[in-house]
This record gives structure tokens, C-alpha cells and sequence, in this order.
């Protein structure tokens, strides 16, 4: 698997370690096709492996008891998930669930283990990525919390767009945008009021949409 070592340095938790611990890494991993909407693991199930994104999307998600879903993140291009298992050897906290046709490689749990205890550089960036993400939990509880929906919506589409748009000079344009089903269930509303507040957001110049493509007015603030 030593062809894959140009995609792990991509990956942000091992882009600064040296070619010695590519390798290493490359040596352990498998790959796996997924096909749209299937499961790679569920919520509840024993951790086992960490999942590294070659092509697609992967959306992490809850369920509540009615079956309504609540996207907590969605992982592309080298991102990567599954980490907090291998870590605690606890049951996976959440779906993990193919958006479309995914090409994932993977990291067994004993494999990485292993790896960690002979490449503490490793563990030093995963804690980075982790505390990273806390942080970036801690700000979405924040504003689910205490923005009304039409705020929530906004914040939501300024991070994809800090995350994967493109930054002009006073805007910013998402390309391939979320739908609104997938803001709505990142949002905690329904698809209905994403609609709503969306049109809202367009009434006020903060937003422009053209198909699935939305263009940001970040200086436009409404919350």
C-alpha cells in the first residue's frame, strides 16, 4: 500500500511526520469501496479502526428514538474519523455513513496502536486534531444553543464555506453546496424552515444561490 503514502501526508494528523512514518502507516492499511448510503459503522458497535477519506463524503450522524437524524459532521478528501474508538476502546458514539461512492482507507485498531507506542509524534498530532475538534464541538453546542434558526443556518453555511468555499475579497462561494435536507439535519430543524430561512437570508443580502451553488456576504451579519 505504499502507493497511498502521498494521500496520508495530506491528512492533517500525519502531515508532519517524516517519510520514515508514512511508510509505516502505509504498511498497515487496507482499502474498502463504499456505495452511497451504506453504513460503515454504527452507533453502539465495538471501534475497531480508523477510517481515512481517498474519495467521497462521509457523514457522522445520530438518531433520535422517533428516526430523525442529526448530522455531526461530514467528512471529505482526506478527512478522516473513527479516532475516539481506537483511542478508548469504548463503543462507536455515533453512524458513520457513505454520502456517495467513498474509496476509505483503513487503519486497524492493533495495527495503530502499535504504531503509536513506536512513532510518539503520531499521538502528539492526534491530540492536536482532537482538541481541535473539541473546540470546534464546543462552538457548535454554542450556537445550536443560543442563535434562533435563521443565525444557525448562516453560522452552518460559514463554516462549509471556511472549510471547503472560496474566499474573494468580500464574499465567499460554495461550490456543490448542501442540500437542504443536509442543513436541516445540521441544524436541528426541519427541511420546510431551511427553506424559510434560506429565502430570508437571500431577502437581507447575506446569501445568494444559484442551483447548489451559494455565494456569502460574511460582512452581512444577522445574529
Amino acid at each position: 500500500m505504499k502507493r497511498y503514502a502521498d494521500n496520508l501526508r495530506n491528512v492533517n494528523i500525519f502531515e508532519t511526520l517524516k517519510d520514515a512514518d508514512i511508510e509505516k502507516i502505509s504498511r498497515i492499511l487496507y482499502v474498502n469501496t463504499y456505495y452511497r448510503g451504506q453504513l460503515i459503522f454504527q452507533e453502539g458497535e465495538n471501534g475497531d479502526a480508523l477510517f481515512v477519506v481517498l474519495k467521497g463524503r462521509v457523514k457522522v450522524c445520530l438518531y433520535d428514538e422517533e428516526g430523525r437524524e442529526y448530522v455531526l459532521d461530514i467528512i471529505g478528501k482526506d478527512g478522516f474519523f473513527g479516532e475516539l474508538a481506537l483511542i478508548d476502546d469504548l463503543p462507536r458514539s455515533a453512524n458513520a455513513i457513505a454520502m456517495e461512492s467513498s474509496e476509505i482507507l483503513i487503519v486497524r485498531r492493533n495495527d495503530f496502536l502499535k504504531l503509536l507506542m513506536e512513532s510518539p509524534s503520531i499521538s502528539v498530532n492526534i491530540l492536536k486534531v482532537m482538541a481541535s475538534r473539541l473546540r470546534a464541538a464546543d462552538e457548535r453546542i454554542k450556537w445550536l444553543a443560543f442563535l434562533n434558526v435563521e443565525g444557525r443556518i448562516l453560522k452552518y453555511l460559514l463554516e462549509v464555506g471556511a472549510r471547503a468555499g472560496v474566499r474573494m475579497k468580500d464574499y465567499v462561494i460554495i461550490e456543490k453546496g448542501p442540500s437542504q435536507i443536509e442543513i436541516a439535519n445540521s441544524c436541528g430543524c426541519s427541511r420546510e424552515t431551511v427553506s424559510r430561512m434560506m429565502a430570508s437570508l437571500v431577502k437581507k443580502g447575506v446569501l445568494s444561490m444559484r442551483r447548489k451553488q451559494y455565494t456569502l456576504y460574511p460582512g452581512t451579519r444577522t445574529f
